[in-house]
């Protein structure tokens, strides 16, 4: 079995003003703060985006930085308080957590 064909991988990234925006093959996005790391929090945006994905779209590469980052990593490093990133979930899935919540007496 392959399992890169079911494995969260980079579509796309958008640069904002303080954050990024990376699109996944499974249409969710993780928005991901330029603070994540420090090269990234240093840099003018013209220089952030000149990148390159890698590893078929597991990471990022920035090149005038020399700076990479993956998928796994930010997914790894969500819960640390430095290093906090929002990921887009579906309705289904929030409508899901908020019926288990409601059973369980605990707030999403």
């Amino acid at each position: 079995m392959n399992t890169l064909k079911s494995r969260e991988l980079i579509q796309s990234v958008g640069f904002g003003n303080d954050k990024m925006y990376i699109e996944l093959n499974n249409n969710r996005v993780l928005t991901v703060p330029y603070s994540y790391t420090k090269k990234l929090a240093n840099v003018s945006l013209n220089d952030l985006k000149d990148y390159r994905l890698i590893a078929n779209g597991m990471g990022i590469h920035f090149e005038k930085i020399d700076e990479d980052i993956s998928i796994d990593g930010i997914i790894r490093d969500f819960g640390n308080e430095t290093k906090r990133i929002n990921i887009s979930v579906s309705t289904s899935f929030l409508d899901l957590a908020d019926q288990y919540a409601k059973e369980h007496n605990m707030s999403r």
